[in-house]
């Protein structure tokens, strides 16, 4: 009989040892709405790196249709402007079809088009 308290504060104790550890070291899952706005609002100057992160996360959680198909990726200069273009194309189908992904280098502004 005189085990049976010890076992149970044994078991309180890891139990709140436990709970202690997730609480302290555990960092949050973030949403799919949180990981979007953050593609959608890279911090500047934003690299080549960058850019592609942000270009898969809007198309892993925006546009899955294009996970998996060809992928460029450009520096262009438009108006004194440097922006990153990610352009993913699929011309498997009837009609060929692509997106586009633009990030402003200086200010991480970004832009996606698709088309047809």
């Amino acid at each position: 009989m005189r085990r049976f308290p010890l076992v149970v504060t044994a078991w309180a104790a890891l139990l709140v040892a436990g709970f202690a550890v997730v609480v302290l070291l555990g960092a949050p899952v973030p949403t799919a709405a949180e990981e979007l706005d953050a593609a959608l609002h890279p911090t500047p100057p934003v690299s080549q790196a960058a850019a592609e992160t942000t270009a898969a996360t809007i198309v892993r959680l925006q546009h899955s249709s294009f996970e998996g198909t060809e992928r460029t990726v450009t520096l262009a200069t438009d108006f004194g402007v440097d922006h990153w273009v990610v352009e993913y194309t699929d011309i498997s189908g009837t009609a060929p079809r692509g997106l586009r992904i633009s990030v402003v280098v200086e200010t991480g502004r970004v832009e996606v088009n698709s088309f047809p």
